[in-house]
């Protein structure tokens, strides 16, 4: 790869990944769903959720005041209804498979590259901004596909994008901790952009990236103008409801059991976000099969999820903090957690810090990300009013977030 220019399009990879845990999350879902609409014979017991009891009970009376052949239409029409579900998710992730959506070619720049990570340059004579992404998705999340791309927008409305690019680990990224990430990545990065600046710049970090920059101002603050942290998680307490706590003790005593440097495995952090919400991908796809696929809609799903199913391992330390550190013991909301030998602490950065948390936010709680404004010194707050990617590249984005994103940016807001 040549400074002279890259190519970014997209893998030959798309999911739902992984694939057999999707499609035995659907079949189980589907033939099992006249057994569990007959248990409603025989009242209803603690299997069902709690939000649903009520609705639950009542069916449940419904189903006892039906004669026999009226209940037995009734528990066919369940079967029907389920079959056709089962058969629209199956219709839907081929339609995807088959799409021939490829995502263009990125005019950004390789400006720096430090092992396996690179900073791309998306040109302009404005203010340079570093963008960072989370660790875990892969980086053009701000910059999916044209007219979804918050990196073009800030382009032009007068700024130079940087954006970093954090790959697959590498010899030196596998043994990598969160603060390794922070000190011999994102450190060397701002003090690049900055020097092309002149002079301090401001951050926009998204989801886990939003917390490592928070790190990275506590060290780095005189070389930040201003940071927006965008649905970054911090407060983990056990109060929240954080929707991956159930699955991140299972997915840390996997850590265990990997072989010598071997990074935590793709399909093991797709099934991390699958486990917080398992009926998501069969919704999806299904609305996804009514599509008409020659739709900007359309083009957008298989944009989407083809990015969200295009992740890179996680280096197991970073994976261990994160699953154990983070979920389990709460290090950034309490205080411990450490990056370059000191505690992690917000107060430390002296620059105006924008704190963006979406209300429907299912990964981040907004009471998750809000609660480190408690520990700023000049800290905003703002709901994008769309939900945690949606916020990012959704109808709304343009109003939701990049507008008010860049005005902040730029003092107007």
């Amino acid at each position: 790869m040549t400074e002279a220019g890259m190519t970014m399009g997209t893998p030959g990879i798309r999911g739902p990944r992984p694939m057999a845990l999707h499609l035995q999350n659907s079949l189980t879902l589907w033939t099992g769903t006249e057994a569990g609409a007959r248990r409603l014979e025989h009242g209803v017991d603690d299997r069902w959720h709690a939000s649903l009891v009520d609705d639950v009970k009542a069916l449940a009376a419904r189903v006892a005041a039906m004669d026999e052949l009226s209940r037995e239409r009734f528990f066919a029409a369940v079967k029907a209804g389920a079959d056709r579900r089962g058969r629209l998710f199956l219709e839907g992730v081929n339609a995807y498979l088959i799409h021939p959506y490829q995502r263009p070619e990125s005019d950004a720049r390789l400006s720096l590259e430090l092992g396996e990570c690179q900073l791309l340059d998306f040109g302009g004579d404005g203010q340079p901004v570093l963008m960072v992404p989370s660790l875990i998705n892969p980086h053009y999340i701000f910059d999916l596909k044209p007219g979804r791309s918050m990196a073009a927008y800030l382009k032009r409305r007068g700024f130079r994008p940087f954006l970093v690019d954090w790959g697959e680990p590498g010899p030196e990224e596998r043994h990598f901790g969160t603060s390794d990430y922070v000190t011999e990545r994102l450190l060397p990065f701002l003090k690049h952009v900055a020097a092309l600046s002149g002079g301090p710049v401001p951050v926009i970090g998204n989801c886990m990236g939003g917390t490592l920059t928070v790190a990275l101002g506590g060290i780095a603050s005189e070389l930040m103008s201003r940071l927006a942290i965008l649905a970054a998680p911090w407060d983990f307490k056990d109060s929240l409801q954080h929707v991956g706590r159930n699955y991140a003790p299972i997915a840390a005593s996997f850590l265990d059991r990997l072989p010598g440097a071997m990074p935590l495995p793709v399909d093991a952090l797709q099934t991390f976000f699958t486990s917080t919400d398992p009926t998501l991908s069969g919704r999806k796809f299904r609305r996804f099969a009514g599509m008409d696929k020659n739709s900007e809609a359309a083009e957008f799903f298989v944009a989407l999820e083809t990015w969200a199913n295009t992740g890179a391992p996680l280096a197991r330390k970073v994976a261990s903090e994160c699953l154990v550190g983070w979920y389990r013991e709460n290090t950034p909301g309490r205080g411990l957690w450490q990056v370059a030998g000191k505690a992690v602490d917000p107060a430390a950065i002296n620059c105006p810090v924008w704190v963006a948390a979406p209300h429907q936010d299912r990964l981040v709680p907004q009471e998750s990300a809000h609660a480190i404004l408690r520990q700023l010194k000049h800290g905003t707050r703002h709901d994008p009013g769309a939900g945690h990617i949606g916020m990012l590249v959704g109808n709304r984005a343009e109003k939701g977030l990049w507008e008010p994103l860049a005005n902040w940016l730029l003092g107007e807001g």
